[in-house]
């Protein structure tokens, strides 16, 4: 049993507006797929290269994948965002740092969360936009994609150890 101290903390106006946006991405993407869905090929890419180029393929219903588990992320980690008293810290959380630390931690699941959605976001539209024959993004999408999450985590690791 962890002896860390619960603590409810109100979120900030920028994690609010974070979430906010991530679930406008997520309602658009499935708005944008149910509209476009007679322009939207039968066969659609599943799968690319880190050049970006498309190695597999699958059927339409295929273009549905990307923002059911971006729901599923954002759902799991926006709950998980409401207890940091449970998350796992690479400092030890007392009671003098534990409203920093967790500041920190909520912070660093917010905007995770947001570039996650984005990202898998970007990638539904991506499959749809090299299906119908367009150019895609090649390899930037997954450059930002690990550079945006890494460095986020990166980022407020950093600001944990100098909290504590």
């Amino acid at each position: 049993m962890s002896n860390k101290p619960v603590l409810k903390l109100p979120k900030t106006i920028s994690e609010r507006i974070l979430e906010t946006l991530s679930i406008l991405f997520l309602v658009g993407i499935y708005v944008y797929i149910i509209v476009s869905w007679g322009e939207i090929p039968d066969r659609v890419p599943t799968h690319f290269n880190i050049s970006g180029e498309p190695n597999s393929w699958g059927g339409k219903g295929s273009v549905l994948i990307l923002p059911i588990i971006a729901t599923f992320l954002f759902k799991t980690m926006f709950i998980l965002s409401k207890f940091p008293h449970i998350h796992n810290y690479p400092v030890e959380v007392t009671p003098e740092n534990a409203e920093g630390i967790y500041r920190a931690s909520r912070k660093m699941l917010v905007v995770m969360n947001f570039l996650l959605t984005f990202f898998l976001v970007i990638g539904a539209l991506e499959m749809i936009n090299v299906a119908q024959g367009n150019e895609g993004l090649g390899m930037w999408y997954m450059i930002g994609f690990f550079v945006s999450l890494f460095g986020t985590m990166g980022y407020y690791m950093y600001k944990m150890f100098k909290i504590r």
